[in-house]
């Protein structure tokens, strides 16, 4: 974000945490907020999708996730990758990892400049009848938790993502090697 920053002569997001504190759905109101929005949003969104596209069989995983992954797979829990991401980037990001195979399905949001996980999830829901109790969210942003309460589900925050969320019933890990014992704890 901040080379889009740069490149449009505005200053750069100081650090991690600075970000995290920034970052939030709508994805146009954070533009904004970093003063890209109007007519700038577009142009600029552009750019960093550009900018992800390039990366993308460069991105790491977060710390614990190859082993939560298989972990949950293991114990016979059914596991959806839900994403903002456009799905040709999502899948070049997850392609290095070879972790596609632990999902059932990975799903992405269609349109990445107004992008809302809400209706790809909620169509997911009905399409193969899961009842929304029965899932457990692990997102990293408003928007994931928004999605979860609108639809029923249960969430987990994974600190160590996108957004600092702050708030009374908001269960949170700081990585998720903590995921086993979230979910030893009552979460399935």
């Amino acid at each position: 974000m901040n080379r889009v920053l740069t490149e449009n002569g505005r200053p750069v997001i100081d650090d991690l945490d600075a970000y995290r504190h920034l970052f939030r759905f709508p994805i146009p109101d954070f533009y904004a907020d970093l003063g890209l929005g109007g007519t700038a949003y577009h142009d600029a969104a552009s750019r960093y999708l550009d900018l992800v596209g390039e990366s993308a069989p460069r991105a790491g995983l977060q710390p614990g996730a190859r082993d939560a992954l298989k972990g949950l797979a293991g114990r016979g829990m059914q596991q959806i990758l839900a994403s903002a991401t456009p799905a040709p980037t999502l899948m070049a990001q997850l392609e290095p990892h070879h972790l596609a195979s632990v999902f059932s399905e990975v799903l992405s949001a269609e349109d990445a400049y107004h992008a809302s996980k809400r209706d790809v999830v909620a169509s997911w829901l009905d399409r193969t009848g899961t009842p929304a109790e029965r899932i457990v969210m692990v997102g990293d942003t408003n928007h994931d938790l928004e999605i979860a309460d609108s639809l029923g589900m249960r969430f987990i925050h994974l600190t160590s993502g996108h957004q600092s969320l702050e708030g009374a019933g908001v269960h949170h890990i700081d990585s998720l090697d903590e995921l086993d014992r979230a979910l030893d704890r009552g979460w399935e």
